[in-house]
């Protein structure tokens, strides 16, 4: 079975996991290193939600094996998934979806209040409410955790900056 390099970014909720991935890709691309990015949100992305798997962790990870035998077809062999991870067993999720995973996990940290800025300027309402605070709770819970292999901190950085820090780490 060959190695498949799967790059999981994780962090909180407003952290930048999805602008980061996508200049990433965007490095890659000009690199022509055949790749895909995948946002796990988006595979989990259904109503209604079970009251045992409200975040549809499930359906994601099958959503995602689905998707990666498609990509690997297409000459795809390597993979970004801006997710958050909460827990170190996810990675065996991982691993059944793509089959020979290398994975690496970075996390990315900002301060809290640059977290609140950020989703203040993207949400609303009652969705605002709740993306302030899962940022409050996840940040915390991430912070003890410390599930992931590398943390890199994205205060006063462009994206182009922190994911040329993600890459050089990918690469070692």
């Amino acid at each position: 079975m060959r190695s498949v390099p799967v790059l999981i970014i994780s962090g909180s909720v407003g952290v930048g996991k999805s602008s980061v991935a996508a200049a990433i890709s965007e490095m890659l691309v000009e690199q022509s290193v055949p790749h895909a990015l995948i946002d796990l949100d988006y595979l989990r992305w259904a109503f209604p939600r079970p009251k045992d798997d409200p975040f549809h962790m499930v359906m994601g990870f099958n959503n995602l094996g689905s998707v990666w035998k498609n990509y690997q077809q297409s000459g795809v062999d390597r993979l970004i998934v801006p997710s958050v991870m909460e827990s170190r067993s996810e990675l065996d999720s991982y691993r059944e979806a793509i089959p020979g995973a290398d994975i690496l996990v970075v996390r990315l940290r900002v301060k809290l209040t640059t977290i609140h800025e950020r989703l203040k300027s993207r949400e609303t309402g009652k969705s605002l409410d709740w993306h302030l605070n899962r940022a409050m709770e996840l940040t915390a819970q991430l912070e003890k955790t410390q599930i992931e292999d590398i943390v890199i901190d994205t205060d006063d950085k462009s994206m182009t900056l922190v994911a040329q820090e993600v890459m050089s780490k990918w690469n070692d």
